[in-house]
C-alpha cells in the first residue's frame, strides 16, 4: 500500500476500512457504539435526574424567567430522555439526535446565561455549563448527520 497514493473513492462516506480489507457501516464499529451508549445514556440520566427532582428544575427554571416552566420543564426533560434513549440504541437516531440538539439549542442560553451572572463566581459556573452543553451540541449534530446519512 503506497501511503502517498489518492485515496480510493468511496460511494457511501460512512463505510470504513477494517483491519482485514473489509468494508463496514461507522455504526457498526465498536468505538461509534460506545460514543453512542456514552453520549446518549449520559443525556438520558441527566433528563431522569431532571424529572426526579421537577420541583427544583422548575424553581430554577422560574428564576431565570423561563415561560410556563411548570409545563416547559417536564415536556423538554422527556424529549431529553427519549432524545438520548434513541441515540444510545440507535433507534430512530434521527430524531433522537434531533431532539437532542432542540434540547441543547432551545435550553443553554436561557439556563446558562452567563454574560447576566450577578458575580464571579455564576459567571464561571454558568460559562462552565455553556461550554459543556455547546460541545454537546456539537455531538448531536454529528450523530444527527451519520443518523441521515443511514436513511
Amino acid at each position: 500500500m503506497n501511503v502517498f497514493s489518492e485515496p480510493e473513492q468511496r460511494s457511501d462516506s460512512t463505510d470504513v476500512l477494517r483491519s482485514d480489507g473489509t468494508e463496514s457501516a461507522v455504526t457498526e464499529t465498536p468505538m461509534f457504539r460506545l460514543g453512542r451508549i456514552l453520549f446518549g445514556g449520559i443525556l438520558a440520566f441527566n433528563a431522569l435526574d431532571n424529572l426526579r427532582n421537577l420541583q427544583g428544575r422548575v424553581d430554577y427554571a422560574d428564576a431565570k424567567d423561563t415561560p410556563l416552566a411548570r409545563v416547559s420543564v417536564p415536556a423538554i426533560s422527556g424529549s431529553l430522555l427519549l432524545g438520548g434513549l434513541s441515540v444510545a440504541l440507535w433507534r430512530a437516531p434521527v430524531a433522537g439526535a434531533t431532539a437532542v440538539a432542540s434540547f441543547l439549542i432551545g435550553v443553554t442560553p436561557m439556563m446558562h446565561d452567563f454574560w447576566n451572572a450577578e458575580d464571579e463566581e455564576q459567571q464561571q459556573q454558568e460559562l462552565i455549563h455553556f461550554l459543556k452543553n455547546t460541545a454537546l451540541l456539537g455531538g448531536a449534530l454529528a450523530f444527527l448527520e451519520i443518523a441521515q446519512r443511514e436513511e
